[in-house]
């Protein structure tokens, strides 16, 4: 078997971690920046939130993500006027696919401009900037070269040569998106209150090239997204939170949707008047032809705490007897959501 054959089925099986896709995780709302630039300071003055993720264990050496974000408003809207306000934001992760070591490490900056349409609406535009590295080994690897008619024998060799042990290149990269968001009060989880935010963005504007050992010259398709996420009051203490997502790569397409539902427990008001209210939830998302996934969230006045377990639907379940992937979430955002505190960088 050839590298280049090699690299071809990778790049077709592993969905998350590959040459010629992007990663993505099951909690895609929990990952705002790697989606569209321009959900930099569209619904908190701040926030911040670490991703890890978790997948096919069961098949072979799992497959890893880590992820850190953050992103802020950067200058007061001011009250009365229809002017806007500047927000950016920055987020870095690592990815590592299976036995062949493949990884992937990536740093961008966010910049974005939100124009205040009028007390409940705001359009945002962004654009995101950064750069990646992708290297391989090969050393790991087992090749078709190798079986003897019975077995894999390591002692044959893998007729790849003796110079080749695996790749590394580096890239710039870039996006652009816009965001629509609505809000009719600042304290999301209140009695009617309905937070929604939209958007579309593309990436990989200039296609930047990825090749290996120049066998394989290629360049990134363009990546083309529509998002869309609310949270919507149902009554006092209960509110849903429904997420969905498009994605277009190439030949690739990707159908996420589905819905939380928080519980709130309790309020905890302290002398200052900041609410800290407790609730709990969980939910069902699907991601189409692959997973259903399964979600427990737990937030905690600003912080919000989130777990997610993937149960693959695909024909990849006869390998991994229908074991996905899990993956934990943390977040912190200000204002807290909750109320008892404005944000400063809005209208009200």
């Amino acid at each position: 078997m050839k590298l280049k054959l090699l690299i071809y089925i990778l790049s077709l099986s592993t969905i998350s971690s590959t040459i010629a896709q992007d990663i993505h995780l099951a909690q895609s709302n929990m990952t705002p920046l790697l989606v569209n630039p321009a959900n930099a300071g569209a619904e908190y003055t701040m926030r911040g939130i670490l991703n890890y993720r978790n997948q096919w264990g069961s098949v072979s050496e799992p497959f890893v993500t880590m992820m850190a974000s953050f992103d802020m408003n950067l200058k007061k809207a001011k009250r009365g006027k229809r002017l806007g306000y500047f927000a950016g934001g920055i987020y870095m992760f690592k990815d590592e696919a299976g036995s062949s070591e493949m990884k992937t490490t990536q740093f961008n900056l966010s910049v974005a401009y939100h124009i205040n349409l009028n007390e409940k609406h705001t359009l945002g535009l962004g654009v995101q900037g950064g750069y990646f590295q992708r290297s391989a080994n090969t050393q790991s690897l087992s090749w078709g070269n190798q079986f003897d008619g019975y077995q894999y024998n390591q002692a044959i060799s893998t007729g790849e040569g003796t110079d080749f042990t695996g790749f590394s290149f580096g890239a710039t990269d870039y996006t652009s998106g816009i965001v629509w968001t609505f809000r009719n009060k600042e304290n999301f989880f209140s009695d009617n209150s309905l937070l929604i935010t939209s958007g579309i963005s593309l990436h990989h504007l200039t296609k930047p090239d990825f090749e290996t050992q120049h066998l394989v010259p290629d360049q990134l398709h363009y990546r083309f997204i529509w998002h869309g996420n609310a949270i919507v009051s149902l009554n006092s203490k209960l509110s849903a939170l429904p997420y969905v997502l498009y994605s277009k790569q190439g030949p690739i397409h990707e159908i996420l949707f589905g819905s939380d539902v928080l519980y709130k427990l309790k309020n905890t008001y302290k002398h200052t008047g900041e609410d800290n209210t407790m609730a709990v939830g969980g939910g069902l998302f699907y991601r189409w032809n692959d997973a259903i996934i399964a979600s427990i969230i737990l937030q905690y006045s600003n912080y919000t705490l989130g777990f997610s377990y993937d149960i693959n639907t695909s024909s990849l379940n006869n390998a991994t007897n229908k074991n996905g992937g899990f993956e934990f979430s943390l977040r912190y955002v200000y204002p807290n959501p909750f109320g008892g505190t404005k944000s400063k960088s809005r209208f009200n």
